[in-house]
């Protein structure tokens, strides 16, 4: 029975070693030594605890754990060699000195003892106690541990705690196996990265597709709905809960359709644009457009489809509002086409009524103050005649031409012109006005101007004289400056830039906004009684029709500037055509050839003026009253040119130039279109059937006689001889002596060129140094040159008294 109980307790301690071989040995030595054997049974039953013990070292001493032993207080005595891999000690460095709370984390041993105490409602001390207090109740403990290893490193372990216990039941000792959990952790915490990662981007999935305002659905390949957002809902009326699980097909009017979308977004692939209605569960329906496209795993697995649908309802009512607001635009824009018809061809006639009649006022009034009978109060009166027809015709020309500008008929005539001496003629054309008013006047050339430009000469001439021409107006001390220069360049394409600044009245901020009206007129100017109101308008439309704009800054009594850019290109200085002189045709040259010319208009004035200017120059001249006529006569007469007027009955002159050029000779024979017609067009059109040239009524004489010196290549014998430069310098004897000539003209004409002068009035000025020609050809031509050079200052110098 001892021997029995001696090997129960060797085995006991066999079983506690934490190697086996020499170390394990060496470990236990000083407690146990093996007696010798005494009988062959003893011998064989030690066989077999020594084959069970070496089983438990070997799975005592594996390097994959830490096997810790201590006794019944806690102090180790085995340390395998798993605890040395794990820890970086070595079992001489713990062996009866430390227990393992010294190599625990210690907030997690007091944190462990508080849990146990409140778990097991006993008081724990934190240390070793806390790690085996469940198994020293028998309770089996298995718990997650931080080991502090010797170079202070630490690493997550599970920990497993055993109560060693003798033949008596009492403890006396305890076994903690220990594995390495960093690798868990580290899956774990990986797992759970990825876990977070999903559900944040499910979250975020479920509010984008929630945040949509369109219906979005998902099914399975049957059609079967497995998902939908709020909108959805909202759409069907019914939960979510109710619709997953149900066909999709349900909630449409057209069910058959609804299922041909699922169907065909599986076949196609995508499916843009379906429209279909649905109905909800109160019965309202919705007209949607749906985009359907497939729906697929992360291994393209078909898992059915995804489904969006908008809301159009709205755009359907717009569109419906939408082409029935197209029809009534439609049929005003019809309206407008033929109510701008009506106007152009009112236009037309307003043109061809009124300008007609003002060519023959204006033109026998010139024929008559040519007439050497005249007496001085005939030509008195015919001035007034002729500068009154001019004003009228002036009038008429706004009108015409702010209506041409409202029906869209007019355009830009694009043509090289010189920059520099348009702004000469600017300054000479309103130094008299200034000079009398007593106001300072500059015109101002800023930086390097191009001599020639191309651009529409007459229509920025025409902005020149509006805005001037108001600025002189209204202003009554002070002065005008008008700064002109390029305020950029793109290519050949240079920006314009015009400023017209006056110390005048001033215009209110509250009227500058009708300033640019047709018709209307400020304050200041509606005091003044003066202009028509159409000046500014006509600029306004002019400015952008030459790619710029117009605007203006006003104060009330201290003046105005008006600022306009326009697009000009710049032009080669040798596209200049020389200006020519004005002189006064006396007719053909002795032993000229016979010119014959056909007059073609239906109005007896017309014809009779043309008649007399032509017949008074030499030239043989027929008339007829219509197209058809004209035709027949050039057929037997064979006329040089033809004058035709472009509306006359039975046939008009486009159908006449037409014919004429047609048949036999016809391209022979020199065209000169003569119209009243105030559209740009229509000289377009003229050219474009077949006339040479275009003529606008009413028309001066020296301008008809040019053309027909051009077209005809005939030389004129003139009343005086061309007009020669003005002396570079001039003695201030040679000066006197043409003022005392000046003086000795009859008082009544000088007065009267003086009046004209002031007036700027050039025409006016020519036809009365014209009367001075028979009192002295000398002093005639002097004050012709003085006038041609637009010398007005000179001028009014030389006829002072």
């Amino acid at each position: 029975m001892a021997r029995f109980r001696r090997r129960r307790k060797m085995s006991k301690m066999k079983n506690l070693r934490g190697n086996a071989g020499p170390a394990a040995d060496r470990q236990v030595a000083s407690a146990h030594k093996r007696p010798p054997a005494e009988t062959l049974g003893e011998v064989r039953g030690e066989e077999v605890l020594l084959k069970a013990g070496a089983l438990q070292a070997a799975i005592f001493n594996s390097a994959n754990f830490s096997s810790i032993a201590t006794d019944a207080k806690g102090v180790i005595q085995i340390f395998n060699v798993g605890a040395e891999r794990m820890l970086g000690y070595a079992a001489a460095d713990v062996l009866n000195k430390i227990t393992p709370a010294d190599i625990s984390d210690p907030q997690e041993v007091v944190a462990r003892a508080n849990a146990l105490s409140l778990e097991l409602a006993t008081p724990i001390t934190p240390g070793f106690e806390a790690l085996v207090f469940k198994a020293s109740r028998g309770i089996e403990d298995i718990y997650e541990l931080t080991y502090i290893r010797k170079d202070g490193s630490r690493f997550p372990a599970v920990v497993s705690v055993t109560a060693l216990r003798d033949a008596q039941n009492a403890i006396i000792g305890y076994l903690l196996i220990g594995t390495d959990n960093t690798a868990r952790k580290q899956v774990e915490a990986e797992q759970k990265r990825l876990d977070q990662r999903l559900r944040d981007q499910q979250f975020y999935t479920r509010s984008l597709i929630e945040s949509n305002s369109d219906a979005i659905i998902t099914t399975d390949p049957a059609g079967i709905i497995t998902d939908v957002n709020k909108q959805m809902e909202v759409l069907t009326g019914c939960t979510r809960d109710e619709l997953i699980g149900a066909p999709f097909k349900s909630y449409f009017t057209d069910p058959e359709r609804a299922e041909a979308a699922i169907k065909r977004a599986l076949s196609e692939k995508k499916v843009t644009d379906f429209e279909l209605t649905a109905r909800a569960r109160d019965g309202k329906e919705t007209v949607v457009s749906y985009n359907v496209t497939p729906l697929y795993d992360r291994d393209r697995r078909l898992q059915g489809v995804f489904a969006a649908a908008r809301d159009v309802t709205e755009r359907k009512r717009l569109d419906q509002v939408l082409q029935e607001k197209n029809v009534e635009l439609e049929k005003a824009r019809k309206a407008a086409e033929i109510a701008n018809r009506a106007k152009s061809a009112f236009l037309a006639n307003m043109s061809h009524e009124i300008r007609t009649p003002m060519n023959a006022i204006l033109g026998f009034s010139q024929l008559l103050m040519r007439d050497a009978e005249t007496t001085p109060v005939q030509m008195k009166h015919l001035q007034t005649i002729n500068r009154s027809g001019e004003r009228l015709l002036a009038l008429i020309n706004d009108i015409l031409e702010i209506s041409k500008i409202e029906a869209g008929r007019s355009s830009l005539n694009l043509a090289p012109f010189d920059l520099d001496g348009m702004l000469t003629e600017i300054e000479t054309m309103f130094r008299i006005r200034t000079d009398e008013k007593g106001l300072a006047f500059l015109v101002e050339r800023v930086g390097e101007l191009p001599g020639c430009v191309v651009g529409d000469e007459n229509k920025l001439l025409q902005v020149f004289i509006n805005l001037i021409g108001n600025a002189v107006k209204f202003t009554q001390t002070g002065g005008i400056s008008v700064r002109v220069g390029i305020h950029g360049r793109s290519g050949t394409t240079l920006r314009l830039a015009v400023e017209v600044e006056d110390t005048g009245v001033g215009i209110a901020a509250g009227e500058i906004g009708k300033l640019f009206q047709p018709f209307e007129q400020a304050e200041s100017g509606k005091k003044m009684q003066t202009g028509t109101g159409l000046g500014l308008a006509i600029s306004r439309e002019f400015v952008p029709l030459m790619g710029g704009e117009i605007n203006v800054r006003s104060q009330p009594g201290k003046g105005s500037i008006f600022r306009f850019e326009i697009n000009v290109e710049e032009g080669r200085e040798g596209a200049l055509a020389a200006k020519a002189e004005t002189r006064r045709v006396a007719g053909l040259p002795p032993g000229h050839k016979i010119f014959r010319v056909l007059i073609a208009d239906d109005k007896d004035d017309n014809r009779l003026l043309l008649s007399k200017m032509l017949e008074r120059i030499g030239f043989e001249v027929r008339a007829v009253v219509n197209g058809e006529e004209a035709v027949r006569e050039f057929e037997q007469w064979r006329p040089h040119l033809i004058l035709m007027d472009m509306r006359m009955p039975v046939l008009n002159g486009y159908e006449a130039i037409q014919r004429i050029r047609s048949g036999a000779g016809g391209n022979q024979v020199k065209i000169v279109s003569v119209t009243a017609s105030a559209f740009d067009e229509d000289r377009k059109t003229a050219l474009e059937i077949g006339a040479d040239d275009f003529l606008g009524k009413p028309f001066r004489e020296e301008v008809l006689l040019e053309k027909i010196k051009e077209l005809l290549a005939l030389e004129y014998v003139y009343a005086d001889e061309p007009a020669a430069l003005p002396p570079t310098k001039e003695s201030a004897g040679e000066w006197l002596q043409w003022k005392a000539k000046a003086a000795a003209l009859p008082e009544a004409l000088v007065r009267q060129l003086r009046e004209a002068t002031r007036a700027a009035d050039l025409d006016r000025i020519l036809e009365i140094i014209r009367q001075l020609e028979p009192q002295d050809a000398r002093v005639a031509a002097k004050m012709r040159t003085l006038a041609d050079n637009f010398d007005y200052q000179k001028l009014l110098e030389m006829t002072a008294r």
